[in-house]
């Protein structure tokens, strides 16, 4: 109820107050998920050399475990960044639909001062609306192109990163090269395949802008 007495400038700075802390409470959100993200990428990158040093020893159903943790890991990061790209276009919307209470401001504002000329709007308004209609075919096309480049991203991005057998055969790979000579790391392809439907949201996060 106190809202209702306070001073229009007073609610104004409450309210530019309160979107402010919405943005930053979204901004943590954000930067929660991405922390999350690099500690899942650190316990994969152990679980495989934990699987490596099994395999060496022979140890078979400890290999299995690490591997199951490291494929495991690498789904729940790619679910992880497609809820933040998901987040990010919300948000995004959000922000923009703001504006209508800053326009509806504005325009009360103008209706205070202007004066209208039926004949004159009219005619404004129709060059105005054949402009539009352009512009609406030039937005089809962009959406066109925004189904185009975001289509990979969709469906199960599970099926990107490889099976436990894959990961199997690499690891007995790897594990079977002398201990001392051993690089370790994953082969290009294999490496490749697992980041593929990562790097696809990936790209759509670096490109939102």
């Amino acid at each position: 109820m106190s809202f209702l007495f306070k001073g229009k400038k007073q609610r104004e700075r409450d309210e530019r107050k309160e979107r402010r802390r919405a943005t930053r409470q979204a901004e943590n959100a954000d930067l929660k998920v991405l922390d999350r993200i690099k500690g899942l990428e650190k316990d994969a990158a152990k679980a495989w050399e934990d699987a490596r040093t099994a395999a060496q020893s022979g140890q078979k159903a400890a290999v299995n475990r690490h591997l199951t943790s490291y494929r495991a890991g690498h789904v729940l990061i790619t679910k992880l960044e497609q809820k933040r790209w998901v987040f990010r276009q919300y948000q995004t919307k959000l922000e923009a639909a703001m504006t209508d209470q800053e326009f509806t401001s504005a325009l009360q504002s103008l209706n205070k001062v202007t004066n209208i000329d039926p004949e004159a709007v009219e005619d404004v308004f129709e060059t105005a609306s054949d402009l539009l209609g352009e512009q609406q075919d030039s937005d089809r096309f962009w959406d066109q192109l925004y189904t185009r480049e975001t289509g990979d991203a969709e469906g199960n991005m599970q099926d990107h990163v490889p099976s436990l057998d894959e990961l199997s055969d690499q690891l007995m790979t790897e594990a079977a090269v002398e201990v001392g000579n051993a690089s370790g790391g994953l082969e290009p392809e294999l490496a490749e395949r697992i980041g593929e439907g990562r790097q696809r949201v990936k790209n759509l996060l670096d490109n939102e802008g």
